[in-house]
């Protein structure tokens, strides 16, 4: 009977001791799963940056090419949609990753400066010609700007999944 006590010791031991290492490797598994799922949240948020820059790049060019042509109200929508975009995008910690808070605050302003005077020209169908030339300025100064952002962010959302 004494051995029995002693075998069941022994067993019962090696049975602790087996379950102690799964318990480490179970939590060494959970560990490297939360990593993976913290870079797949970094990754795709990085291609929803990007996604998001090249929409807002093209809506300036678009508003670019409306503007050049002469319309003007339609140039005032686009200027509308456009402030939207940046407005969600600029307070956003991937548009920080671009260009600092202060560059995000000025492009804003200029974006709603422009629309302001897009709707104005629209509504009382007029606009001077060095107001124009003003506002075409503005509007090809603040697509190269977002079109510098949008080449940022294809670089980074690149090597983002590279980074390793």
């Amino acid at each position: 009977m004494d051995f029995i006590g002693i075998s069941g010791l022994v067993v019962s031991i090696a049975g602790f001791a087996l379950s102690l290492w799964q318990i480490g490797k179970a939590r060494t598994a959970a560990e490297a799963a939360r990593a993976a799922a913290r870079e797949a949240v970094a990754a795709v948020r990085a291609i929803h940056a990007v996604a998001d820059i090249q929409e807002i790049c093209g809506r300036s060019r678009n508003l670019f090419s409306l503007f050049r042509a002469g319309n003007v109200k339609a140039a005032a929508s686009a200027a509308f949609e456009l402030r939207e975009l940046v407005a969600r995008f600029h307070a956003t910690d991937a548009a920080h990753q671009l260009a600092s808070a202060e560059t995000w605050q000025q492009a804003f302003n200029s974006m709603c400066a422009i629309h302001d005077r897009l709707e104005y020209a629209a509504m009382v169908k007029t606009l001077n010609r060095r107001e124009r030339e003003t506002s075409l300025h503005e509007i090809s100064q603040l697509h190269t700007q977002f079109s510098t952002f949008a080449a940022v962010a294809a670089e980074k959302g690149v090597n983002h999944g590279n980074s390793r």
